[in-house]
């Protein structure tokens, strides 16, 4: 059954890390940039699929583009797609998981009269002020269901559901008039780049781009688990993105997809990046001895994911949480969740 909630696009403007021989307000603090084009789908019951992609030019200011080339999206369909394939090198992270938000009081301090909130704002105010909620923030908790820094070490090994990976941050609003819509997230997790925990601040922005989306839903969950394959993945469309992660083992495949008109595009689904490889390392894949013919086929999302599945609930179809697409492959993918 539908719901009636809509589903979240966020696109990360900026990241700064603060290694803890930094404090945030010491001048040795690296300025916030983005590196990445990091977007977020995230559906109303909170399952998301979090993609971050590792732009040609660190310096853009283009935060949804993975390419320099104008010429990345002419040509025949297929060696556009082609064009826009690139190695596991280029991907920062890709997540599967299911995000939780919970508001909740600040912690504060005192300065004079004001009140300190943890974002560095200075308020008047009260703690009865705060006990009434005049200054909540939210604590998000996101736990990874598919989570491309995780390597394998065993065939079909990995965590166990109890030790999935999580992360949390509190998100905060951003004062000053134009940053009603910025949302500041701080936390603490491990910095890539230095492999130490390190406290972060994370600028989200909505998608406003203004392009019309497609004329249908706008939140569709599709899901694949096969544990005998050690096979897994997610789909999610949010207005005019789609973005999913399938795995199996340490072989990953991420796409992005995104709804293209106007008077220079003809309206469809067009595949603005993929990212594949293996997590940890290039790998084989596993040959039969006696034909040399490959045990398994390369991962791909399936033939019916434009015309089938993320157009579920389009004028004329009738879709239901449960419905099922399988592939040759012998790959039953399922509808988890979907809204108007």
């Amino acid at each position: 059954m539908a719901t009636e909630q809509k589903g979240d696009i966020s696109i990360r403007h900026s990241i700064r890390w603060i290694p803890s021989s930094s404090p945030s307000s010491s001048s040795d603090t690296p300025p916030p940039a983005e590196p990445t084009s990091t977007i977020v789908l995230t559906s109303p019951s909170g399952r998301f699929v979090d993609l971050r992609i590792f732009k040609e030019d660190p310096l853009s200011p283009n935060h949804t583009c993975v390419f320099i080339s104008p010429n990345s999206h002419t040509g025949s369909e297929t060696k556009a797609e082609e064009a826009r394939t690139l190695p596991l090198s280029r991907l920062d992270w890709a997540i599967a998981g299911t995000s939780t938000h919970t508001s909740t009081r600040p912690t504060i301090g005192y300065y004079g009269q004001k009140l300190i909130l943890p974002d560095g704002r200075t308020v008047s105010g009260t703690t009865a002020d705060l006990k009434s909620g005049k200054h909540p923030y939210m604590r998000g908790r996101w736990t990874h269901w598919v989570d491309s820094r995780v390597l394998y070490t065993e065939a079909g090994g990995g965590p166990s559901p109890d030790e999935a990976a999580a992360d949390e941050g509190d998100m905060y609003r951003i004062p000053g008039e134009g940053n009603e819509k910025l949302a500041l997230e701080k936390g603490r997790m491990v910095n890539p780049e230095s492999g130490q925990e390190e406290d972060y601040e994370e600028v989200w922005v909505p998608d406003e781009e203004g392009v019309a989306e497609p004329p249908y839903v706008n939140c569709v969950v599709w899901e694949l688990d096969d544990k005998l394959k050690n096979k897994k993945g997610r789909i999610v469309k949010v207005g005019r993105w789609a973005q999913g992660i399938l795995r199996r083992g340490n072989e990953l495949l991420c796409e992005r997809w995104k709804w293209v008109s106007g008077e220079n595009e003809q309206s469809r689904w067009r595949l603005e990046a993929r990212v594949k490889g293996y997590v940890g390392g290039e790998e084989k894949r596993k040959v039969d001895e006696k034909d040399g013919r490959y045990l398994d086929e390369p991962l791909a999302f399936p033939k019916a994911l434009i015309p089938e599945m993320i157009s579920v609930g389009e004028l004329g179809k009738t879709n239901e949480v449960g419905d099922t697409v399988t592939e040759s492959n012998g790959d039953v993918w399922t509808l988890v969740e979907w809204c108007p």
